[in-house]
């Protein structure tokens, strides 16, 4: 008898920093990993094989762009006759603009991309994922700004609170056959025009002392989508303590 494929799991902005450590993660957890890419397509080909697994282009930030991706990754299942047991929303915009200059496209923008496509792409995705073998997973990238908006970034803090909303919404509704959670990461790996004044203001508020790094955040990621299926609505916060001590 031939042994079934591997599960797939999609991975949006899994080709660079913690999309890429992400999908690194699940291949080696043995998933069959979508690495989803825009600007950084070449990138998510070379992970892609390099892992065994695909590489799909879509641009979240255009409203059709989530629709296309779902279709795509449900194409690549379908031609491996593989179940699609994970979805990890990791694809995101973090742009420092001051409130009184962000325009009303720019708000649109921000929230398309990382609010109105991780949950269309969940939307359009949730029948494939109750037919998994068991509850299939959808794992939301959230951040602790979520909670205390980081200064000059109030679009990107309220596009992840209304994704943490999402994330608890859906999980009362779709349980049993739906898993839904989150990873809030505080300093993960700064963005790298990051002031120096403002990163060392940053981890003196947090209690580790250091960014956390992209593979605690790939860790807790693994964890909500292959640990117990008992855990559905649950955000985990991996910020060294930041949330702890504000």
């Amino acid at each position: 008898m031939t042994a079934a494929p591997p599960p797939v799991a999609l991975v949006t902005g899994g080709a660079v920093r913690l999309g890429a450590a992400i999908a690194r993660r699940l291949a080696a957890n043995g998933w069959q990993v979508c690495v989803h890419a825009h600007r950084n397509i070449e990138a998510a080909r070379a992970l892609a094989t390099a892992l065994g697994g695909v590489a799909i282009a879509a641009d979240l930030g255009d409203p059709a762009g989530a629709d296309a991706l779902a279709d795509a990754a449900l194409e690549h299942c379908a031609a491996r006759g593989a179940r699609l047991g994970a979805l990890v929303n990791n694809a995101a915009s973090f742009e420092r603009i001051p409130a009184l200059e962000v325009t009303p496209a720019a708000f649109a923008a921000t929230l398309q991309l990382n609010l109105v496509a991780p949950f269309r792409l969940a939307q359009r995705l949730a029948p494939a994922l109750r037919d998994a073998a068991r509850p299939g997973a959808v794992v939301n990238l959230l951040d602790i700004s979520a909670l205390r908006p980081y200064r000059e970034h109030t679009a990107y803090s309220a596009a992840k609170a209304g994704l943490q909303a999402v994330t608890a919404g859906l999980a009362a509704e779709w349980a049993p056959h739906i898993r839904v959670n989150g990873v809030a990461p505080g300093a993960a790996i700064f963005p790298e025009d990051e002031p120096p004044a403002l990163r060392a203001a940053r981890l003196a508020r947090t209690p580790l002392g250091r960014e956390t790094g992209a593979d605690a955040v790939a860790d807790a990621v693994a964890f909500l989508v292959d640990g117990p299926p008992e855990i559905t609505g649950v955000v985990l916060p991996v910020d060294g303590g930041r949330s702890a001590a504000w």
